[in-house]
C-alpha cells in the first residue's frame, strides 16, 4: 500500500515540474475555413535509366552490311580561300609637256652679168608632239626678182613671188586611228592669186609610228576660197575675181631617220580633186633632206612641186621650186 502510494507521490511530482517549465499558452487564433486538400498520393521514386541517344552518321541503306562498326569518315568542310592582296603598279607618268621639233631655213641666190638675178627664200616647219596629239605649223616665203640691160634699155621683172602660212592639229582616236583639222592661206602673185584660204578636216591611219620613223595616210574634205586681183583670171572662159569649191582630200605624209646616221628625210603628196567637174584639180607634193652638221645646224634641200588644172597663162599649171640653205633646227 505503501509502495502505490510513493508511486503516486511521485508522479505528481513530475506533473508539476513540466508545467512549471512549459511556455505560456499562445491565445488562440479564429480558424479560417478551407477547402479541404486531398491526400496526394506518394509516387515512389525509382533509379532513373539514362538512354543513349545515337546519331546516325548517314541515311540507312537498304542492305547493311555486318560486321564491326567503323567510325565514320567526316568529309572536310572546303573554306574559299581569300586572295591575298596585290599590291598596285604605280600609275604611269603624265606627260605634262610634249616636245617641239623643227627646222628654220634660209636660201639666198644671186647670179650677175648679162642678167642679173636673185632669189631669196625663207621657211619654217615645226611640230608640238604628245602622245596622243599633234600640232603642226609651216611657213614659207619665197622672192625672185631679174635684171637684163638690151641696148640700154633696162628691164626689170618678178620671177617669184609668193608665200603660205599653215597648221593643222591631229588627235589620236585609238592607237592607230587619228583625227584632223587644218587650215592654210597662201599667195602667189604670178597667178594673180591675192588669197587662197583652204578649210581640211578628215580622219587618218597610222602606218609607222616612232620617234625617229613615222608614216600616215589620211582623207577627207577641204573647203577653199579663191580671191584673184585685179580684173580676174579666167575659169572655164569666164573671168571670175572669187571661187569657192568643196574638195576630196587624199594624201600620205612621211618622215625618217636615214640608218641612224645624220641625215633626216620627209616626204608629203597630198591630192585635191574637186567635187564638182567644172573646179579642177589639184596636188602638192613636198620633199627634202636635211644632213646635220652641227648640234643644231644642218644643210637642207627641198623640192616643192604644185599643180592647179585651172591654171591660164602666164601661169604655168605645173609650178616647182628647187631650194637650197641652211636651217637651224630646235626642239629635241
Amino acid at each position: 500500500m505503501k509502495k502505490y502510494l510513493f508511486l503516486l507521490l511521485a508522479l505528481w511530482a513530475t506533473t508539476l515540474v513540466r508545467a512549471q517549465e512549459a511556455p505560456p499558452p499562445v491565445p488562440a487564433t479564429p480558424a479560417v475555413d478551407a477547402a479541404p486538400v486531398a491526400p496526394q498520393e506518394v509516387v515512389p521514386v525509382q533509379n532513373s535509366v539514362v538512354a543513349p541517344v545515337v546519331v546516325p552518321d548517314a541515311a540507312p541503306t537498304a542492305a547493311a552490311e555486318a560486321g564491326p562498326r567503323v567510325a565514320p569518315v567526316v568529309a572536310p568542310v572546303l573554306v574559299p580561300a581569300v586572295a591575298a592582296p596585290v599590291p598596285l603598279a604605280p600609275p604611269e607618268p603624265l606627260v605634262a609637256n610634249g616636245r617641239w621639233d623643227g627646222d628654220f631655213n634660209a636660201g639666198f641666190s644671186l647670179s650677175a652679168g648679162n642678167t642679173d638675178s636673185q632669189s631669196f627664200n625663207l621657211g619654217l616647219d615645226t611640230s608640238y608632239q604628245r602622245p596622243d596629239d599633234k600640232l603642226s605649223l609651216s611657213a614659207q616665203y619665197l622672192e625672185s626678182r631679174t635684171r637684163s640691160v638690151s641696148n640700154g634699155v633696162v628691164t626689170t621683172g618678178l620671177s617669184a613671188l609668193q608665200w603660205r602660212l599653215g597648221g593643222r592639229y591631229d588627235r589620236d582616236i585609238t592607237p592607230r586611228e587619228f583625227g584632223f583639222v587644218g587650215m592654210e592661206f597662201s599667195h602667189d602673185r604670178i597667178r594673180q592669186l591675192d588669197l587662197r584660204t583652204v578649210l581640211s578636216s578628215g580622219l587618218g591611219h597610222h602606218l609607222v609610228k616612232a620617234r625617229d620613223d613615222q608614216w600616215d595616210v589620211y582623207g577627207g574634205l577641204t573647203y577653199r576660197e579663191d580671191l584673184y586681183g585685179g580684173s580676174g583670171v579666167l575659169i572655164n572662159d569666164v573671168l571670175q575675181t572669187r571661187m569657192e569649191t568643196t574638195e576630196i582630200l587624199l594624201g600620205q605624209e612621211s618622215s625618217h631617220q636615214l640608218g641612224g646616221t645624220a641625215a633626216r628625210f620627209r616626204q608629203k603628196f597630198v591630192l585635191y580633186p574637186s567635187l564638182f567637174t567644172d573646179k579642177g584639180t589639184r596636188a602638192t607634193l613636198d620633199a627634202g633632206l636635211s644632213l646635220d652638221i652641227h648640234k643644231s645646224l644642218s644643210l637642207s634641200v627641198k623640192l616643192q612641186g604644185r599643180y592647179d588644172s585651172l591654171a591660164q597663162a602666164p601661169a604655168e599649171k605645173y609650178d616647182l621650186l628647187f631650194i637650197t640653205g641652211l636651217s637651224v633646227k630646235f626642239g629635241s
